[in-house]
């Protein structure tokens, strides 16, 4: 065993040093890059959720007209059965028109900007456990429970439609040779009215409320993205 001399061991401190030199560049290079990659994401997700923010805000314009139709048809419904119930007098013509105000106005909300989000996988990166629940629990639950029951309620209008109010549509073209004593018979029928009471439970019972619940978690991500901003500026 020949011990080097100091001569000797310089080249070799000089090769590890450059070498850990060199790593510390590569790392400090990837951390670089990573942070600056972070960055980007983030600022993207700030303009994802500003998008979000404006369509939860025109939805929320489109809900309280949905809403409030829905609840003009309640009330049309509520009419109708206090007719059938004899609660109100029998007006032939205020009934025709009445019975095809029944319908099923239904919510269909703006998914694009969360959805494009979501895909890129931005959306994920948030630090904003709060906000990404809420704004989450909007789109993944709210607003598919909500299409779901209008989905329903479609289906209702149409079995409504096709099995007890067809028979007033030349009432209400006012057609000739109608048997006015024929249309009020049927009016008053068990089968009408058990049909009307079924629309007109599921869209009170459930539609509605499904409606108003969407609306109020819209509210708090309209809410919590207001805080976000305004604390960010």
């Amino acid at each position: 065993f020949k011990q080097k001399t100091a001569y000797e061991i310089m080249p070799s401190l000089v090769g590890s040093e450059m070498c850990i030199r060199d790593s510390l560049g590569i790392a400090l290079s990837l951390w670089v890059n990573d942070w600056q990659e972070d960055r980007e994401i983030q600022k993207r997700l700030v303009e994802d959720y500003k998008k979000i923010h404006m369509e939860v805000k025109t939805d929320i314009d489109n809900i309280e007209n949905i809403l409030g139709l829905n609840e003009k048809i309640i009330q049309t419904e509520e009419y109708l059965l206090a007719t059938i119930n004899a609660e109100i007098d029998f007006n032939y013509d205020t009934v025709i028109q009445n019975i095809f105000q029944v319908i099923s106005p239904t919510f269909f909300g703006n998914q694009s900007a969360y959805s494009a989000s979501v895909a890129s996988g931005r959306f994920n990166t948030s630090k904003d456990d709060e906000l990404i629940s809420k704004i989450s629990n909007l789109y993944e639950h709210y607003y598919k429970r909500l299409v779901l029951n209008g989905d329903l309620l479609d289906q209702r209008s149409t079995i409504f439609g096709e099995e007890h109010s067809f028979i007033f549509y030349r009432p209400l073209y006012k057609q000739t040779n109608i048997d006015t004593s024929a249309i009020k018979e049927y009016f008053l029928s068990h089968e009408f009215h058990n049909g009307l009471l079924r629309f007109h439970d599921f869209r009170k019972r459930f539609y509605f409320m499904r409606l108003r619940d969407t609306k109020n978690q819209m509210i708090k991500v309209d809410s919590i993205l207001t805080g976000y901003f305004s604390n960010n500026k």
